[in-house]
């Protein structure tokens, strides 16, 4: 292990002093050019190569949709097989850095916007995190009367009135999800407030702090109202979610469903193992391969 972390500061460290031999391929010609990896290091090739075109997307200042490299430049230009250097790109792709176009090479992705469960944020206070521009569309904002389902859900009599606010949020000027909020007339928001920035944020100005939240995720197609406000072909794969927000006294505050795109975002859960519940098929967890 040792050795290992060893090699591994010695190939970053090579790989900063040579930067500029490594981003020759602004000119155009070195991406053609045999590059060097260090095979006295106990560090993966793949991995070596996932390391300098990561550094050459930073430096060339490569941005969404620029073409980077093919599966065969790659090859040729390290030295390495074929299974190593689709390993390679495999990885960048996994790392949702680029997409891979077959017949034509691997291009810069749009970056998604990554959710760290079980974190409570707004999606201004994500887009922020990441380091990019929130921005909002707001479709309609009316007082209606309540669904059962959302009755339900809000704790309200049937037929009670509730405010429904229909967003698009954008990150970066592109569209990412598309909202549907269900609030109580009783916080004391109007069709009248700036609904242009976080929901959270202008609760919590009202008085109304939020404090938990039940979020639930399910895969769904676009239909032809939501390709066209997501900018999406209708028949595209989102990522849906219901969230019931809750104040300090658990009182459900607001109702929301949501539809994103699966091409932008994407959910990460750290699970632990529960050792009491091993073998007892305890409730409540998530099943997968062992």
């Amino acid at each position: 292990m040792l050795t290992h972390e060893r090699g591994l500061r010695r190939f970053r460290l090579e790989a900063i002093e040579n930067g500029r031999n490594l981003c020759e391929g602004v000119c155009g010609s070195a991406m053609s050019e045999t590059a060097r990896l260090d095979r006295s290091v106990p560090i993966a090739l793949y991995y070596q190569i996932v390391e300098r075109l990561k550094q050459e997307i930073r430096e060339r200042g490569l941005r969404p949709g620029d073409f980077l490299t093919t599966e065969e430049e790659v090859q040729s230009r390290f030295s390495v097989s074929r299974a190593t250097a689709r390993r390679a790109l495999q990885e960048l792709v996994d790392e949702g850095l680029v997409t891979r176009i077959i017949g034509k090479g691997t291009y810069v992705a749009q970056p998604k916007v990554n959710v760290e469960l079980p974190s409570l944020l707004s999606f201004t206070e994500e887009i922020h995190r990441l380091g990019m521009v929130p921005g909002s569309r707001v479709i309609e904002v009316a007082v209606v009367e309540a669904l059962e389902s959302v009755a339900s859900y809000l704790e309200l009599e049937e037929e009670a009135q509730v405010l429904r606010v229909e967003r698009v949020r954008y990150a970066d000027g592109t569209p990412i999800v598309h909202l549907v909020d269900y609030i109580p007339l009783w916080v004391g928001l109007t069709p009248q407030d700036d609904f242009s920035g976080s929901l959270y944020t202008l609760l919590e100005s009202r008085g109304i702090p939020v404090d938990e939240a039940e979020h639930t995720i399910e895969a769904s197609l676009a239909n032809e109202s939501l390709a066209r406000n997501l900018e999406v072909p209708v028949g595209s794969s989102l990522l849906c979610f219901r969230r019931m927000t809750y104040d300090p006294r658990g009182r459900p505050i607001v109702y929301e469903e949501a539809a994103c795109r699966s091409d932008l975002y994407r959910y990460t859960v750290r699970l632990k193992r529960n050792r009491s519940a091993k073998g007892a098929g305890a409730a409540g967890g998530v099943a997968g391969a062992p």
